[in-house]
């Protein structure tokens, strides 16, 4: 019996130690080994990568960050009043709203429609007044800041101005409701007088200036695609309607080493439309901008959704949602006739309360009604062109260096049916970063829902470099950790095409 309990006392050790040899194995500890199961959160920086983030100097191209839709404040520079970086539970008086509009005026091409205010910065943090307290919340602030981790030095900060390091971080704010040509040359001008700054201060700090000096380029959301122009177009804008359309040239891409793109609508996003249709609400509960006031913006049209997504389709009555989605007649949204049809934005009849006030100076509801849907259809007209342009395949011989981190994983808007009232409605989600489908975002231009042919990879007018998934909302992707750890490498260490 003793050695009975002795033999089971041995076996119960042995099982013992055999169950803590299992522990200590799946203990978080990979040094040297090939079977731990651990995912740190924590990078690590290898000795390259910190001597890499610690270089200064002509090697290391400047940065230009070039915010989104909405992110840059607004101000009337007569009164200094900002109308658009500070936001309330109520919607803003008419004399804001009528600012934040674009002038409206039957006759004159978009470009000359203006009435003098500004982007006055980049839209870092979102202050709210709620019940008289006020509140911030991050928008590029957290960028920019990440950006400077890895080694930069932003233009006006204190490492600049006091410390007299070199600026290596430039941010180019712009109107973002006006149209991508136009901002694209404004980027335009704005590398050239930061080429001509940065020709100086590398001549006295390290003898050297390379020729010509390049800017390696971040552009979130709509920012991305006022990259994608200029390198394409240089600081050609669109021409008046009637006149051929500018081809690539690359003339921007010289003096730019790498594209980075953020959530970038390559092939557009289907809320543009339902905020042109229903008005903006920047989220739930928030008040509604109407319309007709975002209807007056050229950027929104020119970010609807690219035709072969066929994202809006005719709802087929007694049919359901798929079946209508497979088989309703995808709708033309640079149609003019199609907004009158459905009484959308601008060509809804209903909206001439909100266009007396908008167009004070005309007096009849018919001439008011004239005015907007002439505005309308030069929206429409732009953005049908910017869309061909932008979907023109890269040259098969370009080595521009263009890659982009895409969110994957937030249910996004992909197709709307709209009844013959003019209804319209969301039926279905997507992948995407709950407002650009990540099948845009890489301009990947097969549908699904086609019934012709269809192959398993991705056909894009874009020569991607990279592509990179990561799990985060629209503004969310530029905190995720996999796009921190990522964009160091791809912004410090990958070489450019001016490198390869």
């Amino acid at each position: 019996m003793k050695l009975k309990r002795l033999s089971g006392l041995v076996l119960t050790a042995a099982a013992g130690m055999l169950l803590m040899f299992a522990l200590n194995a799946c203990q978080p500890d990979a040094v040297g080994s090939y079977q731990s199961p651990l995912t740190p959160t924590e990078t690590i920086f290898s000795q390259a990568t910190r001597r890499s983030l610690a270089y200064e100097g002509v090697r290391r191209n400047p940065v230009i960050l070039i915010h989104g839709l909405l992110g840059a404040r607004l101000e009337d520079p007569a009164t200094g009043k900002e109308f658009w970086g500070t936001f309330s539970p109520t919607l803003p008086g008419r004399d804001s709203l009528k600012l934040l509009s674009i002038p409206m005026s039957w006759g004159k091409p978009l470009s000359e429609l203006s009435n003098n205010t500004r982007a006055s910065f980049l839209l870092d943090s979102v202050s709210v007044n709620l019940i008289g307290l006020e509140f911030s919340m991050a928008a590029y602030g957290p960028l920019v800041n990440t950006i400077k981790e890895a080694g930069y030095v932003q233009e006006g900060s204190k490492e600049h101005l006091e410390d007299r390091r070199c600026p290596t971080l430039f941010v180019f704010f712009y109107d973002w409701r006006r149209s991508i040509s136009e901002n694209a040359v404004e980027l335009g001008k704005f590398i050239r007088a930061k080429q001509a700054m940065l020709s100086g201060e590398y001549r006295v700090r390290y003898g050297a200036v390379p020729d010509p000096v390049r800017f390696d380029l971040m552009g979130h959301s709509m920012g991305g695609l006022v990259a994608r122009y200029y390198m394409r177009y240089g600081e050609t804008p669109l021409p008046e309607e009637g006149a051929p359309d500018p081809v690539i040239t690359w003339a921007g891409a010289k003096n730019v080493g790498k594209l980075i793109q953020i959530g970038t609508p390559n092939s557009g996003y289907l809320d543009t439309v339902v905020e042109l249709v229903n008005g903006l609400r920047l989220q739930p509960g928030a008040p509604l901008y109407p319309a007709a006031v975002i209807g007056t913006f050229p950027s929104y049209y020119e970010m609807m959704p690219f035709p072969p997504f066929a994202a809006v389709r005719k709802a087929i009555p007694g049919k359901t949602e798929e079946e209508s989605i497979a088989r309703g007649e995808a709708v033309d949204l640079y149609d003019l006739d199609t907004w009158i049809k459905y009484k959308w934005g601008l060509a809804n009849p209903d909206c001439d309360d909100d266009l007396q006030w908008l167009l004070p100076d005309v007096k009849t509801a018919a001439e008011r009604r004239y005015v907007a849907l002439e505005h309308l259809q030069k929206c429409l007209a732009s953005a049908k062109r910017i869309a061909s342009m932008l979907s023109t395949p890269d040259p098969k011989d370009s080595d521009v260096f263009q890659m982009i981190f895409i969110g994957d994983s937030v249910p996004t808007s992909s197709v709307a049916l709209v009844d013959e009232k003019g209804g319209l409605r969301v039926v279905r989600y997507d992948s995407g970063d709950g407002k650009v489908p990540a099948v845009s975002a890489r301009a990947d231009l097969r549908n699904p829902d086609s019934r012709g042919a269809w192959g398993p990879r991705m056909e894009s007018p874009v020569r991607w470099k990279g592509v990179i998934h990561v799990s985060g909302a629209h503004m969310g992707i530029t905190m995720a950790t996999d796009f921190l750890h990522n964009m160091r490498f791809y912004l410090v260490q990958m070489p450019g095409a001016d490198e390869e």
